[in-house]
């Protein structure tokens, strides 16, 4: 029996180098579907994760958020508010029609009157049109007598020419300028929404990825166990190793088992989590499916080409938060000059034509000529001092908070990119932890098989290869959290098509 025992060893001891190289054969096969196992290394290249069928990547994520997501959809609406408050104060240049007309049935002086204008405001300077019909007919008093016309009436045009007040900016244009400022901050409400949403839908991606490789980390370690099981009765019932030894893979198995559960559920929620930005074009939650999950990572980004001084440079052009304090500066430098304005005399020239048709007096058979100087000066100035100044004091406030802003975001970009650095380096010490656990595993499992170690020590080496694995995993799923964070703090996340 002994002598049967130590040649099945020896046997054993030949075939074991080339059963772990058919292994190594079996595992490369670019044939074998990569989910059936995932005890084997992770497959960085990004154009054969995109290459598998039916994957969901990053970009239709993304692309899925920016046409479905309902808090962009939301936001947006912000910038329809804001063009129609715009086309609002666009009407305060419209064309406007006003007429009145009086009748004095009674009295000495009984006559009729009617006066209508068309009025048309413009951004020229402060320029304004008019042009106007009137006619009066009956018995006028002498103090009256402007509103009398010849027969057929009088017909009449001039403008409105501001020379010192309302020549550079009056009320209109002031509304028109604000309202435009408010659609682009509206513009940049909408970025700084989708910066957050795209980095959160980023982090559960990759929180999902993570989740299934972890998945089939633990799948792979089950089946390992499972498939161990017929092998391990079969050496008991021939004397070959103890009957603990069957015990002990019983035992693996059901811890292996509640890890698999536990990795099971974590899958499932990352995919719940998810689906809160995959939605179809309704609308509607799109649950991710196993066979969606890509194969692995994509390689780390080479964190050496990422430069800090042009990196805080790109963050302070691109990011919304700083154009959105120049876009309020604007909008109180717009009160700032209308309070200039209202210190400025109103100095208007009204010029003016008119020509009466039909018969009646000759005295207004020729056309008119009239040039009118409209003075109003400003003896007290509370009102705009008080508005220079308190436009002054919110500029000031603004450019301390415009200031802060950019620190904060130097800040965030220098924490980034240490993030990344960190995190590219963490990756690489995993992978050879990894690598180092693999052989580890397969130099006990060869002791095992020629009857120099036990199964504990098997399953102790199998499950700290795994937890190594699934380290290389969180280290690969910070990585690229630590690019979305990099992305969003540099604005460079608005166009994610273009990974670092």
């Amino acid at each position: 029996m002994k002598m049967i025992s130590k040649l099945k060893r020896s046997l054993l001891a030949i075939l074991c180098p080339f059963g772990m190289f058919f292994s190594f054969v079996i595992e490369a096969d670019p044939t074998r579907d990569p989910f059936d196992s995932l005890h084997g290394p992770n497959i960085y290249s990004q154009d054969y994760i995109n290459q598998q069928p039916g994957v969901l990547t990053l970009e239709e994520l993304l692309r899925s958020v920016e046409k479905s997501y309902p808090l962009v959809l939301a936001a947006e609406k912000l910038l329809s508010e804001a063009e129609y408050n715009y086309l609002a104060a666009e009407g305060a240049f419209d064309l406007q029609f006003k007429s009145m007309g009086t009748t004095k049935p009674m009295g000495y002086y009984t006559n009729n009157a009617t006066d209508a204008v068309f009025e048309k405001p413009t951004p020229l300077g402060g320029t304004s049109f008019f042009a106007g019909y009137r006619i009066g007919r009956g018995k006028f008093p002498v103090y009256d007598g402007r509103r009398e016309t010849n027969d057929y009436g009088e017909v009449r045009a001039g403008a409105i020419f501001p020379l010192m007040r309302n020549r550079e900016i009056d009320k209109n244009r002031a509304d028109i300028k604000k309202a435009d400022l408010d659609r682009r901050l509206a513009e940049l409400s909408i970025q700084k929404l989708k910066i957050e949403v795209i980095k959160e839908a980023t982090k559960r991606y990759w929180k999902w990825v993570a989740s299934g490789q972890e998945y089939l980390v633990n799948k792979d370690l089950l089946a390992i166990a499972k498939d161990r099981q017929e092998q391990i009765a079969q050496r008991i019932k021939l004397g070959d190793i103890p009957k603990i030894e069957g015990t002990e893979n019983d035992r693996a198995i059901l811890q292996r088992e509640s890890q698999f559960v536990s990795a099971e559920r974590e899958m499932q929620k990352a995919a719940i989590d998810l689906s809160l930005f995959l939605r179809a074009t309704d609308g509607n939650l799109i649950l991710p499916t196993t066979d969606r999950l890509p194969i692995g990572f994509p390689k780390p980004i080479e964190y050496k080409k990422l430069e800090l001084e042009k990196s805080i440079k790109l963050a302070w052009k691109y990011r919304p938060e700083l154009q959105d304090f120049e876009f309020k500066r604007d909008k109180v430098r717009v009160d700032q000059d209308m309070g200039f304005n209202a210190l400025k005399p109103q100095v208007d020239l009204v010029v003016a034509g008119s020509q009466d048709f039909g018969p009646g007096s000759i005295t207004r058979a020729k056309p008119e000529l009239e040039a009118s100087l409209v003075l109003n000066l400003p003896i007290q100035t509370k009102r705009p001092r008080g508005m220079i100044g308190a436009a002054e004091a919110k500029i000031a406030q603004l450019d301390q908070e415009l200031q802060f802003s950019k620190d904060k975001i130097k800040t965030e970009v220098q924490d980034s990119i240490s993030e990344v650095i960190a995190s590219a380096k963490r990756v690489t010490v995993t992978q050879n932890e990894v690598e180092l656990a693999r052989k580890l595993e397969e130099m006990e499992r060869e002791r095992f098989t020629l009857g120099d170690s036990t199964l504990l020590f098997v399953n102790i080496r199998e499950q700290t290869s795994a937890e190594a694995a699934v380290r290389e995993i969180k280290a690969l799923y910070d990585h690229h959290v630590a690019i979305a964070h990099f992305q969003a703090a540099t604005a460079s996340i608005l166009q994610i098509s273009s990974l670092p």
